[in-house]
């Protein structure tokens, strides 16, 4: 195994073991490397890489293109987007509505709010948390069933335009014809 084959060259195919372990590294080092001050943005930078990598290799293992991997970047960041909107949204029409009223700019820079206008401010920025928290777990939860889909693929156990069949597929094939059975599909 090739730890470097895994996690940095795009070509190739890897089996579901080493997806796994791949995807184990990036998770830890987004958790322990990417917090760190300066060092943690550069390496952010480069676990997206290794991040698009590592499926992509397992996409070519079962016979699918790495362009696949693109999906869910669009399905996240659309989510996302469609959260700041909505976020700036719920926190800016309370606001609106608070100054909008008369001697409502005065109130909100003496900080003299009514009850009723802390109320309304604060429900706006309860909800506009509360939106991009939504959005935001809808986007993590499209990628734990994507990352779940793609290391749970069958892999193509002959030779493919992305390279030759990975050693676990080929110690199955071997094992399929030995026992006289055919070889078992995915």
């Amino acid at each position: 195994m090739n730890l470097g084959h895994i996690l940095f060259s795009p070509h190739g195919r890897i089996s579901q073991n080493e997806y796994w372990l791949g995807m184990l590294i990036v998770v830890a080092a987004n958790l322990f490397l990417t917090p760190l001050p300066f060092v943690g943005g550069l390496i952010f930078l480069g676990l997206i890489y290794v991040g698009a990598v590592v499926p992509a290799k397992r996409l070519h293992d079962a016979d699918k293109t790495g362009w696949i991997h693109l999906i869910p970047w669009a399905i996240s960041l659309s989510l996302l987007g469609f959260g700041v909107v909505a976020a700036g949204g719920a926190a800016l029409a309370p606001f609106l509505d608070v100054v909008g009223k008369p001697g409502g700019w005065e109130m909100l820079e003496s900080g003299d709010l009514s009850p009723q206008a802390t109320a309304q401010l604060v429900s706006g920025g309860v909800l506009a948390a509360g939106g991009l928290l939504l959005f935001w777990s809808l986007s993590a939860l499209t990628w734990l069933v994507y990352t779940i889909w793609v290391g749970t693929l069958g892999s193509d156990p002959e030779d493919n335009v992305y390279g030759p069949a990975s050693q676990q597929a080929q110690y199955a094939r071997a094992a399929a014809r030995s026992a006289g059975a055919p070889p078992a599909e995915g």
